[in-house]
């Protein structure tokens, strides 16, 4: 039999996606709350990004982060979920998703949690996750309007395992996706593997946990309470990997979609934010601000990642696609343009064979930001200067203050990308209806 210890010394990866909850939340990143005790262990052993950005909401990322390809490039630059609206989905012959270059790179791979960009009750789209690349799969599929999988994620969730629907009656669906992934691990192999750990915490609606059922908590303290065993979850995967004997050589890489949901819980009408320098943030999903777009990003491996360190480079979500590729010795994706680039070495804590990011970007729709270090520039020509007004509350396109050189130096990065692909999928979300109505707002009103 293989030992659980495989042959082939390439890195095992466990990729943890986080959903809706933004820096506000992480002490590790300066907030005030005491939720991610586990995660703040890995930042302060192994790599911490101070700049990661994603954009504003969760399909657009979820796209972006999978094909290492810019929204104008693949054209999801607004939310979509096919399953719920159809007219289109995530389509494996126009894109090639992460997974499928790992598996081409001799990964097995997994994916455990959350999948929105494919309706997987479609007859066409059923065997879409294998198409993509994963080998085995654990899911909240999201669903129809209607289907019995609609917003059904947490307790008694609607859980598919390998196209088996599971029973899951008196369970909570996080401990189910991070069990599937603990008995992953578990399997004997010969080769790495590839982990997608997409979790369902902390997406709204706000519910209690195992760790605080039947406690009388306002909204806030039970998006605390999720966000606390999200971090709970990721310590029993570190111990998973520990008992299978591969944590010294799996990297765990963890970050978030897009910010915290600043909307309000539907009952209550109190803000999910997160409290950094005692202000609740009120900023976060479908803003452009960074508190929507600059998300944690933590890498920790005791094997490979030199412990204690925290990075300025510049990272967006198109970077991840080659720097798992570039671990794994895997080829790029060809027939399609890749906009990102590798940080691997940033990683490694080595010298780069390539200059550092210039730059990152992000974009919902038609709007589009691009910062460097220390200035950020959007397409609609507002201008700021993130180091002395983080919450960009000081709009400077008019006077620049001397900042002549990173002004010209973005607005030429903007000025130099493509318009916007084609929408690959009809205009029919929530969101889409709702740039509708604004943008025909906008044309009564220059019509009078």
């Amino acid at each position: 039999m293989p030992s659980l210890v495989h042959a082939d010394t390439r890195p095992n990866i466990l990729f943890i996606l986080m959903d809706n909850v933004g820096k506000d939340w992480f002490r590790g990143y300066g907030s005030q709350e005491n939720q991610t005790p586990n995660i703040d262990r890995l930042a302060r052993t192994g790599l911490k990004i101070r700049n990661c950005y994603v954009t504003p909401v969760c399909s657009t990322t979820r796209t972006m982060l999978l094909t290492g390809r810019y929204p104008f490039t693949t054209g999801w630059h607004t939310h979509h979920d096919p399953a719920i609206y159809g007219g289109g989905y995530f389509d494996w012959k126009s894109e090639v998703c992460m997974a499928r270059v790992m598996r081409d790179a001799g990964y097995d791979t997994c994916i455990s949690g959350k999948w929105q960009i494919n309706d997987l009750f479609d007859p066409e789209q059923k065997d879409a996750l294998n198409r993509h690349g994963f080998d085995d799969c654990c899911i909240f599929p999201e669903g129809r309007k209607g289907h019995p999988a609609h917003k059904q994620r947490y307790w008694d969730p609607y859980v598919i395992r390998n196209g088996e629907l599971l029973d899951t009656a008196g369970q909570f669906g996080p401990d189910i996706f991070a069990d599937h992934l603990i008995e992953f691990f578990r399997r004997p192999r010969n080769k790495p593997f590839f982990a997608y750990y997409s979790t369902i915490l902390t997406h709204i609606p706000v519910v209690h946990t195992p760790h605080n059922r039947g406690q009388e908590l306002s909204s806030r303290e039970l998006f605390a309470g999720m966000l606390n065993y999200a971090d709970h979850l990721v310590a029993r995967l570190k111990q998973g990997l520990v008992d299978s004997g591969m944590r010294d050589n799996t990297l765990i890489f963890v970050v978030v979609d897009n910010g915290t949901d600043n909307g309000t819980d539907q009952n209550a009408f109190q803000s999910l934010g997160g409290r950094i320098d005692g202000r609740i943030s009120g900023e976060g999903i479908y803003s452009l601000t960074e508190r929507g777009i600059n998300v944690p990003l933590i890498v920790n491996c005791p094997k490979l990642v030199p412990g204690g360190r925290e990075s300025d480079t510049l990272v967006d979500a198109t970077d991840f696609l080659p720097t798992l590729a570039e671990f794994a010795g895997g080829a790029l994706p060809t027939g399609v343009k890749i906009d990102g680039q590798s940080f691997a070495a940033e990683i490694l804590g080595q010298e780069s064979r390539v200059p550092p990011r210039g730059w990152c970007l992000t974009q919902y729709y038609k709007t589009r930001a691009v910062r460097d270090q220390r200035f950020k520039l959007y397409s609609s020509g507002e201008f700021y200067d993130l180091s002395e007004d983080p919450l960009e509350q000081h709009n400077i396109s008019e006077s620049r203050r001397g900042d002549e050189k990173s002004f010209g130096k973005l607005s030429a990065v903007l000025s130099g990308l493509p318009e916007n692909a084609s929408l690959p999928w009809e205009f029919r979300s929530i969101s889409a209806r709702k740039i509708r109505a604004e943008e025909a707002a906008a044309l009564d009103a220059t019509k009078q």
